[in-house]
């Protein structure tokens, strides 16, 4: 191949972008998160985060409205009060995270893998679950009005099944989800909630 100069400036331009991302990345993982954001937005990598290993950082508290973590890797996270409305997190690996009454209101997570995380007192209403893995994930008094669980698997969550008590499901898709042994006990539900089939709450 005949390096021509157009074909250069492209090397030299996908070369310097890699370098700015890993500088970005850096960053974010050193509790500067929001500086790293407000600069991916001024030079237009708002994905540097897409595939990225946040095994176990720390952000708690943090805003990260709309943030786009596509394929991350968040085992262990601590995400605790974090504000994650909107974001994209389709096939994100959330293992074992603390999303402690965290906002994921209206957020991608079709296909992420949650298992063992805490979720307890979360906001997920609006959010897409389709797919997504709950197995063994605390899911007392989390906020699921209008989420989308279509194929979720809640097998094993904690307790036993999946503890939805107190949950609101108004207009909830559970359309194949598992709900074996869930407890469901003071559910809020309406005529908009769809169940899995042959399942009455």
């Amino acid at each position: 191949m005949k390096l021509t100069k157009p074909i250069l400036k492209q090397i030299i331009k996908e070369s310097l972008e890699d370098e700015y991302k890993e500088k970005l990345l850096m960053l974010f993982k050193y509790n500067s998160h929001q500086q790293a954001i407000e600069l991916s937005k001024q030079v237009d990598m708002e994905d540097f985060l897409v595939g990225a290993n946040l095994t176990g950082v720390d952000l708690e508290g943090a805003n990260l409205t709309g943030a786009i973590l596509t394929g991350a890797n968040l085992t262990g996270a601590i995400l605790a009060g974090a504000n994650l409305e909107g974001a994209k997190l389709r096939g994100a690996i959330l293992t074992d995270a603390n999303l402690l009454g965290a906002d994921l209101s209206d957020a991608n997570l079709k296909g992420a893998d949650l298992s063992y995380a805490n979720l307890e007192g979360t906001n997920l209403s609006g959010a897409n679950l389709e797919g997504a893995d709950l197995t063994a994930a605390i899911l007392y008094r989390t906020n699921l009005t209008d989420a989308n669980l279509q194929g979720a698997d809640l097998q094993g969550a904690y307790p036993k099944g999946a503890d939805l008590s107190g949950a609101n499901l108004s207009g909830a898709y559970l359309e194949d989800a598992d709900l074996s042994d869930a407890d469901l006990s003071n559910i809020k539900h309406d005529k908009g909630t769809v169940w899995p089939e042959g399942f009455t709450p």
